[in-house]
């Protein structure tokens, strides 16, 4: 980067009038202006950030021309706003070669009204913004398009960080109706064990630890085709949060084998000094995703509280242990495959026939107070795998849960063969004495407002009696839950939608 355009850079972060936009409030339960607004005038993330690229002023660049205008190390503050690109290289996809954007122990890094949209579709970018090192990351209002070898947006070593109002998208490259994309949001704050340096999961030399962070408004879809490499690449990828929330996103279409799963949210890093966080996971639609992940055994005490969320054809992958729990309160999920586009179908049906799959998993996890809806035939409430005890379902601890399925043909525990090992709710409750207040009902009892038609709020409630208290305390932090998805206030309905 010339002196000239660093000189001009550091100017428009000088003189450019501060952001009206949100800002971090870090205190649990207030978050943001956005969180702490009326939910009921609150769009989902597909609405609020969803982009007319028609309307984007697009220059076409040759990114091996441009990336040294947008490479940045060692300064105070960069601040870039109102940058619309299509992008191209004439390289193989290379981690510093090949992303447009880099900013290297750069104290505070704010990003406004950016568009890259990458027009190789043999994933040579890898990513669109890197970010390695920052007291404080600010980015809003971004639209990023097509492939990436790894992530768009990676945040890495940083401790404050606010991402809002980013969509991230997939791109038809053949014409057919099916979309490349690569992964979407990352923020890495280390696995331990993962290599780097000194084993950290991170390779950069000026890292911060996790302050607040908060993912909230955002849009990501659309990666359904690739070019068969299988690089496991996730919607919104978290490892070792901090203090935070996820809020107010839209996840959708993200399927295996060309995706993973639509979030994948755990913590990884041993280290003292990165225990006693939560992470709220709430107002988010995850639809048409073949996994949902926990992972991480962090000693802890940590916490992954999912609230208010709706989930539609997706399934549960927890491999979690140590001291982090895993807590899911007042969430709705509904297992139909023609809820999903039908050039999908075929992948999306497979992933509505299991709640939940526990791989190499310890737990715990807790389950209550949630709406699962299936109308077909053939479901298993738990799925286990082969590795580690055959009685880790043990650690699985659901009650107060309202089960609209078939009950005939419902299993509560399914090995790895699928074989059912407990069928019945009432065996399932003679052998764990979990789920004793949950009730099985058929799925044409459930008083949906509107389900053709996607509305999912209850009617009524017809069963008053089976949910339980909206409020929790971990670490000596008070996690309460006073109003549902849309800002109703909460009362005792189950799921994410209160009844009147």
């Amino acid at each position: 980067m010339s002196y000239r355009t660093l000189f001009l850079l550091l100017l428009l972060a000088i003189i450019s009038p501060p952001l009206q936009a949100d800002d971090i409030t870090p205190e649990h339960g207030k978050y943001t202006q956005s969180y702490q607004s009326d939910w009921s005038q609150l769009p989902t993330g597909d609405i609020l950030t969803h982009n007319d690229v028609n309307q984007i002023p697009f220059i076409p660049i040759v990114g091996e021309n441009h990336k040294a205008n947008y490479t940045f190390t060692d300064l105070p503050t960069v601040h870039l706003s109102n940058l619309h690109f299509q992008v191209s290289w004439n390289q193989a996809s290379s981690k510093y070669q090949t992303t447009l954007m880099h900013f290297e122990n750069v104290d505070e890094v704010i990003l406004d009204n950016i568009s890259i949209m990458n027009m190789d579709s043999d994933y040579r970018a890898y990513h669109s913004i890197l970010i390695e090192g920052a007291d404080r990351v600010i980015i809003r209002n971004l639209y990023l398009a097509g492939t990436v070898h790894s992530y768009h947006l990676r945040v890495e070593g940083c401790a404050e960080v606010l991402i809002e109002n980013v969509e991230i998208a997939g791109k038809q490259y053949s014409g057919s109706s099916f979309h490349r994309l690569g992964g979407g949001i990352w923020i890495n704050n280390g696995n331990t064990g993962g290599g780097g340096i000194d084993n950290t999961g991170m390779s950069i030399d000026h890292p911060r630890l996790p302050g607040w962070q908060v993912i909230q408004n955002c849009y990501i879809h659309d990666n359904t085709e690739d070019d068969g490499a299988g690089r496991n690449q996730d919607g919104i990828l978290f490892h070792a949060p901090g203090h935070g929330i996820v809020f107010n996103n839209t996840v959708e279409n993200w399927l295996r084998p060309n995706a993973d799963a639509a979030m994948d949210l755990g913590y990884r890093r041993v280290e003292p000094e990165y225990q006693s966080r939560i992470l709220r996971v709430e107002r988010n639609i995850v639809r048409n995703a073949t996994y949902f992940k926990t992972p991480g055994t962090a000693p802890g005490p940590n916490l992954l509280y999912l609230v208010n969320n709706l989930m539609i054809n997706t399934q549960i992958a927890d491999y979690h242990g140590g001291g982090n729990d895993v807590h899911y309160l007042h969430n709705t999920f509904i297992y139909d495959p023609t809820k999903s586009p039908t050039h999908l179908t075929f992948r999306v049906t497979p992933i509505t026939k299991t709640i939940a799959r526990l791989w190499d998993f310890y737990g715990p996890t807790y389950m209550e107070n949630n709406l699962f809806y299936r109308l077909d035939h053939g479901f298993d409430i738990i799925y286990i795998s082969a590795s580690l005890s055959q009685d880790k379902y043990l650690h699985f601890v659901p009650n107060h849960n309202v089960y609209a399925v078939p009950a005939v043909s419902t299993d509560f525990l399914t090995n790895s063969s699928y074989v059912p090992v407990i069928s019945t709710l009432n065996d399932w409750q003679q052998e764990t004495s979990y789920d004793m207040q949950s009730v099985v009902v058929s799925p044409s009892t459930v008083p949906f407002a509107d389900y053709v038609n996607d509305n999912y709020q209850l009617t009524s409630n017809p069963w008053p009696t089976v949910t339980d208290t909206q409020t929790i305390s971990f670490n000596g932090v008070l996690l309460q839950v006073t109003q549902d998805f849309n800002g109703n206030p909460s009362n005792q309905t189950p799921g994410a939608f209160t009844a009147p």
